[in-house]
């Protein structure tokens, strides 16, 4: 494990949202450890970071590969002030401090509805945002009325050959597309400092829906999205106040989703 204990332990002192960072070399699920920290009557501002996962997961119960000493796997423990109703709302909120923390150690980065963290294959081209690669995601699971756990995993230290092959047109890393390896702790420090700055904001009762949609990659353009009852495709309009995708049909119709699975279509 690369991660160093101590310059861990002194993000807590610069970002004081953050109240402990719990290291492991690795768990089955840093998300499984912050509900049971939750569970336990743990403070909000309550982090669990890990080297490794072995049963990391994302949205729909899929698997997260979360390898050795080459990503953040970060889970956040909350207990918001907000009616139940907005908590769905807390994935702008990972989402935006996930941008964030990117884009401040100057990679380009963006959304995919509702929770992929995307950037481009490499720095200085610019090819079709379809061309774009999964390098992060967010789960939030909610336990009302007590607490939420908001798991963030990036990829950041990844090459080409170490991608399993069936995924190396799907998934991307910082290292990747920058061309050269990349300080962990500095996005994780970007991602923290972002993450607690949003949720104090989100918390007193700002509106964070603007500033995702502006993080979507795929508005305004050709989307296809898949769901349990099929597919269809059309363009992306926007987002509803809930974080539902509002896409318009080629009938002119326009239809919402609040879960699915979207591509770009060119």
């Amino acid at each position: 494990m690369d991660w160093d204990p101590e310059e861990v332990r002194r993000l807590t002192e610069e970002i004081p949202w953050i109240r402990e960072i719990y290291l492991y070399p690795e768990v089955g699920s840093t998300n499984d450890v912050a509900r049971d920290l939750g569970d336990m009557g743990a403070p909000e501002g309550v982090a669990v970071l890990a080297d490794a996962q072995t049963r990391g997961r994302g949205r729909a119960g899929r698997s997260w590969w979360t390898p050795p000493g080459h990503a953040i796997a970060l889970s956040l423990l909350v207990r918001p002030r907000r009616p139940v109703a907005d908590w769905p709302q807390l994935g702008m909120v990972a989402g935006l401090a996930a941008v964030e923390a990117v884009r401040g150690i100057g990679c380009p980065a963006g959304l995919k509805w509702p929770n992929d963290l995307m950037i481009p294959p490499v720095i200085g081209e610019v090819p079709s945002l379809a061309a774009w690669r999964k390098a992060g995601g967010i789960l939030v699971e909610s336990f009302p009325p007590a607490f939420a756990v908001i798991g963030i995993g990036i990829n950041v230290n990844i090459w080409p050959e170490e991608i399993p092959p069936d995924l190396r047109e799907i998934l991307g890393s910082l290292s990747q597309t920058l061309g050269l390896p990349i300080p962990r702790l500095a996005v994780l420090k970007g991602l923290l400092r972002a993450f607690a700055s949003l949720y104090l904001e989100w918390n007193a009762g700002a509106r964070l829906v603007e500033r995702w949609a502006a993080a979507l990659i795929m508005l305004g353009r050709p989307v296809r999205v898949l769901t349990p009852e099929g597919a269809c495709e059309g363009i992306a309009e926007g987002v509803d106040e809930g974080g539902g995708l509002r896409v318009r049909l080629p009938d002119g119709r326009e239809q919402r989703f609040h879960a699915g699975e979207v591509s770009l279509r060119g």
